[in-house]
């Protein structure tokens, strides 16, 4: 037997022992489930030299490890931000602790972020909720995390992208089931669904202010989210517009442009990159959008120059060369190994989006990744 000496923090007064303990030569002191019931009999003990057998030491840790859940993948955790938003947004107003929940939301999100944000962008621009009816909160979500990519690219203070983050997700509140509705009905928008849309920037900041939010950024960046500084923006045509309230704007729009609705097609992040750059005319917040981005992102599926089709997997030290999984052979054909393709190299170089997305479908992250647990 193999003795392992215990010392005083592995003892607890008033808790039962997880194992028999013993003195020097093995000889049994105390039972398992013994309670040590004060600091004078647990200094006597120690004094008298407490031993453990390191078997049993280790049969229990393995006990109580098989008896803990295994911690979230880095993708579960996407799926539950998305998750915990969802049961937030509806009915706000009779969440008493709405407020400490929004705040621990952003603060999972900025940590996501943080993490990996390749593998954020991945989730954000494979869109998989995007043709549920979960759409108004998984694309709240993404948009929060390209809002927040783009401010600290920007070189934000930590301060301020956590407002920013806290509008991103609040600044549909009002609206977040109508999303989901509109991305899977199969009609065109109705005039009411039009109206509760041109009007939702003010109901949330109203909502948010009706519960005890204050923050002044915080619901001007709500409020302002659709207005443009040509004044061709809703819900007012102000042409005063903060710059968080447009760099939420753009990202919003961004991603609407690259989601799916039942009737119509999603945008290529190439054509939405270039039309946000378009809109804000060269400037900075377009810049930093795009290089956030690269050209082609991590979620993009693209043709290679040897015919092979890949997913790309992680951003590269040029904006066109990305690194890239390859999922079919140069024949087009699916293939069970995924082999990364270093896109700078002439052979494996991008020769454009793949027009076909259907393959994504059956190539979860996993695959590409890894079995990634969060920190």
């Amino acid at each position: 037997m193999q003795l392992l000496k215990l010392v005083e923090s592995q003892i607890q007064i008033g808790v039962p022992l997880p194992w028999n303990v013993r003195n020097q030569d093995s000889t049994l002191l105390l039972a398992k489930d013994y309670v040590v019931r004060n600091e004078s009999q647990l200094e006597m003990l120690l004094d008298r030299g407490m031993y453990v057998d390191i078997e049993e030491v280790r049969a229990i840790e393995a006990l109580q490890a098989a008896a803990q859940p295994p911690p979230a993948s880095i993708y579960e955790r996407w799926t539950r931000a998305i998750d915990a938003l969802e049961a937030l947004l509806p009915a706000l107003e009779a969440k008493p602790d709405f407020i400490a929940r929004i705040h621990a939301l952003a603060a999972d999100i900025i940590a996501l972020a943080a993490q990996d944000p390749d593998i954020g962008l991945f989730m954000a621009i494979r869109q998989d909720q995007a043709r549920h009816l979960r759409y108004g909160y998984s694309h709240t979500v993404y948009t929060a995390l390209l809002s927040i990519l783009m401010a600290q690219r920007l070189g934000w203070q930590e301060d301020r992208v956590q407002r920013l983050a806290l509008a991103a997700l609040t600044m549909n509140a009002s609206i977040a089931e109508l999303q989901g509705q509109m991305a899977f009905q199969d009609y065109p928008v109705l005039d009411r669904q039009r109206t509760q849309i041109r009007k939702h920037p003010l109901e949330s900041a109203a909502q948010l202010e009706r519960i005890g939010i204050t923050d002044a950024t915080w619901l001007a960046t709500v409020r302002e989210h659709h207005e443009r500084i040509d004044g061709s923006g809703y819900p007012t045509g102000s042409s005063t517009v903060d710059e968080a309230a447009q760099l939420l704007h753009m990202a919003d729009q961004f991603m609407a442009r690259i989601s799916p609705r039942t009737l119509h097609p999603a945008m290529g992040v190439q054509e939405a990159a270039r039309q946000a750059f378009r809109d804000d005319k060269g400037g900075p917040l377009a810049r930093a959008l795009i290089r956030e981005l690269g050209i082609y992102p991590p979620g993009d599926f693209v043709q290679l120059a040897n015919g092979e089709l890949g997913v790309v997997i992680r951003r590269g030290a040029e904006a066109r060369t990305p690194l890239v999984a390859a999922i079919t052979d140069t024949q087009g054909r699916s293939v069970t190994s995924t082999l990364q393709r270093d896109t700078a190299l002439p052979e494996f170089a991008i020769t454009g989006p793949a027009a076909d997305r259907g393959l994504l479908a059956r190539v979860p992250p996993e695959r590409l990744y890894g079995f990634g647990v969060a920190s």
